[in-house]
This record gives structure tokens, C-alpha cells and sequence, in this order.
């Protein structure tokens, strides 16, 4: 595959934005040619530039998921393309077992550093609104910049629910002090979508967001997500998203060893926090759902903690609707129980005899759930199996 040509324009979408467009070709696609794009305020026009940096961190899990050789036609940081090969070689020894169809290619491209900016650079990091991302930022008030995407958790076909998300995280920006930066892209509209999202490719797409802006940022900070024990392979993780910087960009992942129970605590002395947590992306919304693993989890954590009546993002928590919830994941399961501990030790014994409830429910499901899974694949049955599954299943929350 191969990034043939790069160019800056005006947003189709808007006059107020500004456009840095990528067009790559397939191998295995010989004459189709793909637009990747990614877009800023017309303010940051002047940081794009035609590096092949950004282009590098998009397009390299794609690259190792088709076994393609990757070709850059613009010049990529020699500190980047120094790590590239150990990168590469961390998935696979990672993921040789996953996904053994992936593995090292060849990265063609010329050896150029990329100049800065005028202006000074500044520390920035990504933010969702999430449990993660607050905390991160609330532990290292030095950021001056917060970066949201358009294009990642809330899809672009639907523009007004980021717009929703966006005004409530640029006023939480505004009270912490900070810049909220709002930066939309294709990428996950893409053949890069053929890359797994969870396990190998999302660290690299916030990379490449933050090397679009590289003449202005320094660093670039990247949240860790929930820690429940040693530290496993995932698409964004401290051991391969340093890899990614460049000399002119570090990037950080931050806070990898930190329980979620801690991050919540601070999250809670927050009210800036509380009027704009965002942690649900099951809907493709600006609005928690209430009702997913992720929001019944934050809502207890909270409830237990005092401060859910404050959070203003949530619906009101249903303990009977806890009760019913199929916690099927080895993850979850230890943070529900790690949590029904905190609950009873905060005389929510409430709180606790509803986890257990779920809990010990999901444990009679279980059983059940895996032979559906099996017969799902099954020739003949499969469409009955699936019927049966979402049939137990109705009653629990998503």
C-alpha cells in the first residue's frame, strides 16, 4: 500500500475549517485510489504540514493486517521511522496467536524532520470526557491544550451529536482553564477499519490526530484506560505509544497502573467533571445511555462515592435494573466485585446486594451463554441459537 500524494485545503464541509488530505492506493486494489482526511479550526491551518508522520501512524496497522509493504510518499521524522521495526515487532509477538495473519512490512518513505512552528509548543492530550481522561487531566494541570475527534467514538454521519458532546466539553475546557481543540477525521470510515480497533489500531489514529498538529504540540498525552492487573496487550499502551513520537512530538500514555476506583475519586471532587462526564459510546450519542456495562459501573462507582446526585449526564440509577445485568466479562466481574466491597465498607450494603445479585446471575448465564455461542456457529441452527440468546438475555441491560 501506499500514501501517494498529501494536500491542504479548504473543508467541504465547512469554510471555517481547514483539510489535510492523504491519497492511498492498495495492492490489492490496483486503480482505486482512497481519501483518508483528517480536519481543524482554521486557526491550526498554519500547523499542517506535509509530513509523512501522521500518515505513518494511520496507515501502519492496516499495513501489518493486509501484510502489505508501506510505501510514504512525504518525508517521515527519522526518530519515527526508527521505531517503527520494534513496534512491529511488539504486535506480532504480542498477537502471534490472535492474529496470526499479521507481521512486519517493509515501510519505504524519505528521512526528514519536520520543522517547527513559530510558535511555542504546548502540552496537550486527548479527551472524551470519560472517567480516563478527566482524571489525567485533573493530575496535570501543565496541559494547556485538550483534543477531542470527531470521527472516533461518535461517528460522522451524525455531526449534531458531537456537536452536543463538543459545546458540553469546551465548557468544561473553559473551566478548567484550558483549550478544547475539536479535530474530525475519516480514518474509521476507511479500509483502516479492516485493522482491530481494540487491539492494535486506536493508539496509532490518536498518534496520527496529534501529529497533524505536531508543529505546535510538544507533547501529547494519551490516557490509560481501566486497570484491573498486569498490564495487557492493547491498542494503546505504554510500551508501544511512545513509539509513535516524533523529535518534535513525545507521546505519553498516562496513568496505565491506576484502578478505575481512584480515577472516579478524584473524578467526584469535580463539579466541572460532573457536568460533562461522557463515557458511553454504545449509542453513537452525546448522552450516556445508562444502561451499558461502561455507565452502570461509572453510576455505581458514583453512587457509592456520594457524588451520582451531582453527575447531571446520568439517568437515575435502577438498582433492580443492576440486579438483571449480565456482567460477562472477566474484567468487569472483578471490578463489580472489587466495587461491591467499596459498597459495603461505605454502608451501601444497597449497592453491594445488587452487584452480588448480577453477579451471581451472570454466573447461572454464563453457562448457557457459551453453548449458544457455540451453537451460533453451527450450520442450520445458528439463526435459532442467536434467537434464543437475545431472548435471555432481553431483560439485561445492554
Amino acid at each position: 500500500m501506499e500514501l501517494v500524494s498529501v494536500r491542504i485545503g479548504r473543508a467541504p464541509s465547512a469554510s471555517s475549517r481547514v483539510r489535510l488530505v492523504g491519497d492511498v492506493v492498495y495492492d490489492d486494489r490496483p486503480g482505486q485510489i482512497e481519501q483518508y482526511w483528517f480536519e481543524v479550526p482554521e486557526s491550526y491551518a498554519d500547523s499542517l504540514r506535509l509530513s509523512g508522520n501522521p500518515w505513518l501512524a494511520s496507515l501502519l496497522p492496516l499495513a501489518v493486517t493486509l501484510r502489505q509493504p508501506l510505501r510514504i510518499q512525504a518525508p517521515v521524522d527519522p526518530f519515527l521511522l526508527e521505531n517503527v521495526p520494534r513496534l512491529m515487532r511488539t504486535w506480532c509477538d504480542w498477537y502471534h496467536e490472535r492474529f496470526p495473519w499479521i507481521g512486519p512490512v517493509a515501510v519505504e518513505a524519505p528521512s526528514k524532520a519536520t520543522e517547527p512552528g513559530p510558535d511555542p509548543r504546548d502540552s496537550a492530550a486527548f479527551f472524551s470526557g470519560g472517567i480516563d481522561s478527566f482524571y489525567m487531566i485533573l493530575r496535570n494541570p501543565g496541559i494547556q491544550r485538550l483534543l477531542c475527534v470527531r470521527g472516533f467514538d461518535i461517528p460522522l454521519h451524525v455531526p449534531e451529536e458531537f456537536e452536543r458532546l463538543r459545546a458540553r466539553l469546551d465548557a468544561a475546557a473553559r473551566g478548567l482553564g484550558k483549550e478544547l481543540v475539536d479535530v474530525a477525521t475519516n480514518l474509521r470510515e476507511t479500509r483502516f477499519r479492516e485493522a482491530s480497533w481494540g487491539y492494535l489500531a486506536h493508539g496509532c489514529a490518536l498518534a496520527s490526530v496529534a501529529l497533524v498538529l505536531e508543529t505546535q504540540l510538544g507533547e501529547v498525552r494519551i490516557a490509560g484506560t481501566h486497570y484491573d492487573g498486569p498490564l495487557k496487550p492493547w491498542g494503546s499502551q505504554p510500551e508501544t505509544d511512545p513509539l509513535l513520537s516524533t523529535s518534535l512530538t513525545r507521546i505519553f500514555h498516562e496513568d496505565a497502573c491506576v484502578p478505575r476506583s481512584l480515577k472516579t475519586e478524584l473524578v467526584s471532587r469535580s463539579d466541572v467533571a460532573l457536568r460533562s462526564l461522557h463515557v458511553c459510546y454504545r449509542i453513537n450519542s452525546s448522552e450516556n445511555c445508562g444502561d451499558c456495562m461502561k455507565c452502570l459501573l461509572t453510576m455505581l462507582n458514583l453512587e457509592v462515592l456520594g457524588a451520582l446526585p451531582r453527575c447531571t449526564t446520568f439517568p437515575k440509577l435502577d438498582l433492580e435494573r443492576v440486579k438483571r445485568a449480565y456482567v460477562h466479562s472477566s474484567p468487569y466481574q472483578r471490578l463489580y466485585r472489587e466495587l461491591a466491597g467499596r459498597a459495603r465498607a461505605a454502608e451501601r450494603t444497597d449497592v453491594a446486594d445488587a452487584i452480588d445479585e448480577a453477579l451471581r446471575r451472570s454466573r447461572k448465564l454464563q453457562r448457557w451463554m457459551a453453548a449458544l455461542e457455540w451453537l451460533g456457529t453451527k450450520r442450520g441452527i445458528w439463526r435459532i441459537a442467536r434467537r434464543l440468546r437475545r431472548r435471555a438475555l432481553a431483560d439485561s441491560p445492554r
